[in-house]
């Protein structure tokens, strides 16, 4: 682990902007900042500009593993043709605000880095055309990237937890930037990204805890009815992926998702922080389904249709397996397991997949949420009880 860096900035804007930059191990960087979103994303672009750089060229690498030929430059050529960043300014003004600011600080286009910030769209176009994709996360395919499993319980007397491992591309191990943002409208929160492009779970305004992921039955569907992954019709993903941060109750998540008929990607979110936790996904062909419990889980198929031939038990790093044990150890321990219990959960077998070259867990994360103030544990390398712990809160 490299020695905490610990700085303090103040900049002369218009108004007070303070910023902490916090790296607390070699995988892991905080990022304090008051100020507009604008601001934030010129500010993640100044101080974290090399290792962002070269996250960027490691994801350009690994589309040509992915798929011989794919590259960013076509990506970015795709995005800019089909006017994503403009779509983007037109649904989410908050979230082009971040990416313009990036752009401002990084001297690259918006575009690009939504080629990058949109990661989901560049595995369906190599999936789609035969390169590695979310159908052969394992044996057909073993490098191709895994998914990830996420559940939460319902709050009491306003406590509750949540969980999640975030498995993704081997080039997601390092460079994960925690943006822990206080807004110019007073609103906190906490977004995890990958290298300040990525945004995959946090704790939004509102105190909410949101666990991401990716629906790879349903980006497949849409292949499968030859769909278009960047149709003119279709809002950014990165709206669904930024805009969530921004709500304080369940309630605007649901209206959030609903607002558009059409998108890039398709995502799943367990909420918890209220009384009931929120479970919410968005499928193809316009559909939102969502529902409340005493606790969610969820891995990377739908859970309220019938499950198409292609999600077997193979499919996207064993989502139907996962999905089983998150559901068993929920029915069971989801009222009495403590942090310990959870994280040794998480930190097995068909959860934690490790680190390969390729892919495997980037980031093993309990939040534990008591009244609004959510408290963070990362595990990187390893999982379970008394690994090592990289700790943030949002108070």
């Amino acid at each position: 682990m490299k020695t905490l860096i610990f700085s303090t900035l103040v900049l002369a804007t218009s108004f007070s902007v303070n910023a902490e930059l916090i790296q607390h191990s070699d995988q892991i960087g905080e990022i304090k900042f008051t100020g507009s979103t604008y601001e934030l994303g010129q500010h993640v672009g100044e101080v974290a500009h090399e290792q962002i750089m070269a996250g960027i060229q490691r994801f350009d690498t690994t589309l040509g593993v992915m798929l011989p030929g794919l590259s960013l430059s076509k990506l970015e050529q795709s995005f800019t043709d089909k006017k994503v960043f403009s779509k983007l300014k037109m649904v989410s003004p908050d979230a082009a605000q971040y990416i313009a600011g990036l752009s401002a600080s990084l001297d690259i286009s918006p575009n690009r880095i939504l080629a990058v910030g949109m990661s989901d769209e560049a595995i369906l176009e190599s999936q789609r055309s035969g390169g590695m994709g979310f159908l052969q996360a394992e044996g057909h395919q073993p490098a191709a990237p895994a998914k990830c499993t996420s559940f939460a319980v319902k709050a009491k007397a306003g406590k509750a937890w949540a969980a999640s491992n975030f498995d993704y591309m081997g080039i997601n191990y390092e460079g994960l930037l925690m943006l822990n943002h206080t807004d110019t409208d007073g609103g906190h929160r906490i977004i995890q990204t990958w290298a300040g492009l990525i945004p995959y779970g946090g704790v939004s305004k509102g105190g909410q805890v949101f666990l991401m992921n990716t629906m790879a039955d349903e980006g497949t569907a849409r292949q499968n009815a030859n769909g278009e992954i960047l149709s003119d019709n279709a809002v950014p993903s990165y709206y669904l992926s930024w805009d969530v941060y921004n709500t304080k109750t369940t309630a605007e998540v649901v209206k959030l998702f609903k607002k558009y008929p059409e998108y890039t990607a398709f995502f799943t979110y367990v909420v918890a922080g209220e009384d009931q936790v929120l479970n919410i996904e968005n499928n193809y062909g316009g559909r939102v389904n969502f529902s409340y419990g005493d606790w969610q889980a969820h891995a990377n198929h739908s859970l309220y249709q019938p499950k198409p031939e292609i999600v077997d038990a193979s499919f996207a790093a064993k989502s139907i397996a996962r999905q089983d044990a998150a559901e068993n150890f929920m029915k069971h321990e989801a009222k009495t397991a403590s942090k310990a219990d959870v994280q040794n959960f998480m930190g097995h077998s068909v959860l934690w997949k490790g680190r390969g070259e390729l892919m495997g867990t980037v980031t093993s994360t309990f939040y534990e949420i008591d009244n609004g103030k959510v408290t963070l544990y990362f595990q990187t390398d390893r999982a379970g009880e008394n690994e090592k712990t990289v700790v943030m809160s949002n108070s």
